[in-house]
């Protein structure tokens, strides 16, 4: 499923690559992509680790209220992984998740992660100073998918192995506050998702950060 839905996305990419915009209204495709660090937070879970934090924007809608301002309403694609400790992995059933020791279970694992996506619907306000620098400031709705996990180990007989399983249960809808500081095409983002990716024990209880750089209307 999950490389169903990269594939469509980046798709989009190739297929939406286009702008339409007079002084007061704009219609634009993939006008930012963003890669940085997601981060734990909140958690009583010692052995979940940050990861990775990958994003772009699918479509902006906007309107300029005036010269060197604009409120804008988008579709983003996000994915984010999360790591277990050394020793530790994310065993998966029943579509839930939770992190054990792999003492016992495995001779070694090299590393486990686990995964989701979600759609987002951002809706900003972008402040140009100067013509060059642009301050973003919003909030995004989110759509989370099922996550995925992955565990590489080896095993009893030394034989490098993967064990990848998907379903598992997150809490459907979440949002987070974002901001921008953008220097002509480049520059960083921050975001906090204040909501649990996971309810009612599906998964560890944490919600996450990211920071990270992003490359801002890069077709220009």
């Amino acid at each position: 499923m999950k490389k169903i839905v990269i594939a469509i996305a980046f798709a989009m990419i190739s297929f939406l690559g286009f702008a339409q915009e007079n002084e007061t209204v704009y219609f634009d495709a993939v006008t930012n992509i963003r890669i940085g660090y997601a981060g734990v937070v909140n958690t009583s879970e010692e052995n979940l680790q940050g990861g990775v934090d990958f994003g772009f924007n699918l479509i902006e809608f906007g309107v300029r209220p005036y010269a060197t301002g604009a409120i804008s309403l988008g579709v983003d694609f996000n994915l984010d992984s999360f790591h277990a400790a050394d020793g530790y992995y994310f065993l998966t059933a029943s579509h839930k998740t939770a992190i054990v020791p792999a003492l016992n279970v495995f001779r070694e694992v090299k590393r486990s992660r686990l995964e989701v996506i979600n759609f987002g619907m951002p809706l900003n306000f972008t402040q140009t100073i100067g013509g060059k620098l642009a301050v973003t400031v919003g909030a995004t709705a989110k759509i989370n998918l099922d996550s995925d996990t992955f565990v590489s180990y080896l095993s009893a007989t030394e034989d490098y192995n993967s064990l990848y399983t998907s379903g598992v249960k997150t809490q459907r809808f979440g949002y987070d506050i974002h901001m921008a500081v953008t220097y002509e095409n480049f520059g960083i983002y921050a975001s906090y998702s204040p909501m649990r990716l996971f309810e009612n024990g599906n998964g560890p209880d944490f919600n996450f950060f990211s920071v990270g750089l992003i490359l801002r209307n890069f077709d220009d």
